[in-house]
């Protein structure tokens, strides 16, 4: 029945106060994938924002159905969520955020013939189209905020960041002392899962989808950092890319495995109705009907059903694992590092720490530390037409592009942003360029 529904492990789905389900706004989340949005964190995104609507609409808009809604509707949304008391008003970015799903929401439908016009208006835009010379006609919603950011980026320094790992993680005093106070659990284990995040840029759900047999074993000579191929299905948008895994932290990650996981893993009970089984290659898993399938083709909700051993004493093969053995949710990392937050502040240390704000801190320092390096490496006195220049900015932003898996290099311009606030990266690189040419001078 469900996979004559076309349901997908992981979709959302929306229920009316009494109960009721409405085909073709749930059928709307099951198009998702065909229009582009095929990460589940999108239509999570987006079902919460249907569902404020919905009930805005049935709460303050005489019981209207999504189906119903008209400009005046938007209209009265925009007062509440935009004009109304500071502690009730969301922000522009928010606002936009939620516009964008509601049209793709109502797109959807007048191409299915459920409505025939979106409550929303429309003026036209002209925009270049990309890498050529023609200029398309764009419609755009009128609703949306022009002022509005674009990026809500946040990051660390590095000094606030071991603080937070350390004390907010680990349970240790601001001074790098033992709390004998601490009565935490999974301290280690989650502060190694922080430096993955923070030395790699990893994705909360690409960190917390990696299998144990797929990291890499076996290191370079000199190498301080060893190439690891991150699998296109637990990735976003399905794009594979390469990274690289400081050595130090697979030491950590070995001794993870060694003591803690090994522990965790012997106090596992399963009891899974379709277990993927692990072949002895150890590159692909088997079902109940035999049939073979590689790793790097599993989807993370697929990844938490791989197996190894036999029936009865069979252990997960994901790596990271909860004190009963079982694969850690993303929403237990988020709450790990809610709580690590609210300990740093009783120790006077204001951070506010996501698994995301790792990535942009890994973006940020990357994209300084590869600035740097392509400064010293390709710069030319001699040249008077601007292609150091160019491959300056163009290469580092480039790499970080690929280490971080954006479709697009214009999604990693943010950072150069941040480097431009983050005066103490500048500073660095003026120093280092300093020396650099110093010699050259005398």
């Amino acid at each position: 029945m469900v996979e004559r529904a076309g349901l997908i492990d992981g979709m959302p789905f929306i229920l009316a106060d009494d109960g009721s389900y409405d085909r073709d706004l749930n059928r709307f989340f099951r198009a998702c994938p065909g229009m582009g949005a095929r990460s589940p964190n999108t239509w999570r995104s987006y079902a919460r924002d249907i569902l404020v609507w919905a009930r805005f609409l049935g709460e303050r808009r005489g019981g209207k159905t999504v189906w119903r809604a008209d400009r005046h509707d938007v209209l009265a949304f925009h007062r509440a969520r935009r004009l109304s008391d500071a502690a009730f008003r969301i922000s522009a970015a928010s606002w936009n955020r939620s516009v964008a799903a509601l049209d793709k929401l109502y797109r959807w439908a007048i191409e299915e013939g459920i409505i025939t016009t979106s409550p929303f208006s429309y003026g036209v835009t002209l925009r270049r189209a990309a890498g050529t010379h023609a200029v398309l006609a764009v419609a755009m919603n009128r609703s949306r905020e022009r002022a509005a950011r674009r990026h809500d980026m946040r990051y660390i320094d590095l000094g606030r960041y071991l603080l937070f790992r350390d004390v907010g993680l680990r349970g240790r005093l601001p001074d790098g002392s033992e709390d004998p106070t601490w009565r935490g659990r999974n301290g280690e284990r989650n502060a190694l899962f922080a430096e993955l995040l923070v030395t790699t840029g990893l994705r909360l759900t690409e960190a917390g989808s990696l299998l144990l047999t797929e990291l890499p074993r076996s290191t370079e000579p000199g190498s301080r950092s060893v190439p690891f191929d991150l699998p296109g299905p637990i990735a976003k948008g399905g794009r594979p890319r390469r990274i690289r895994i400081p050595r130090r932290v697979l030491t950590l990650i070995g001794d993870y495995v060694d003591l803690e996981r090994t522990i965790t893993s012997a106090r596992s009970e399963l009891s899974m109705p379709d277990p993927l089984w692990l072949t002895p290659d150890a590159g692909k898993a088997v079902d109940a009907a035999g049939k073979r399938v590689r790793l790097d083709r599993l989807t993370p909700g697929e990844r938490r059903r791989v197996l190894i051993g036999a029936p009865g004493t069979a252990q997960h093969v994901l790596l990271w694992l909860t004190e009963g053995g079982q694969p850690v949710p993303p929403a237990t990392w988020e709450a790990a590092f809610r709580r690590a937050c609210v300990r740093c502040r009783r120790f006077g240390i204001d951070v506010d720490v996501t698994p995301h704000t790792l990535r942009h801190t890994f973006a940020v320092n990357m994209l300084s530390m590869l600035i740097r390096e392509q400064i010293g490496a390709v710069f030319d006195p001699q040249d008077r037409h601007g292609a150091a220049y160019r491959r300056i900015l163009g290469d580092p932003l480039q790499k970080l592009q690929h280490l971080l898996g954006h479709a697009s290099v214009t999604s990693t311009y943010i950072y150069l942003d941040s480097l431009a606030e983050a005066q103490e990266l500048v500073d660095a690189a003026a120093d280092r360029w300093a020396e650099d040419t110093a010699g050259d001078v005398e």
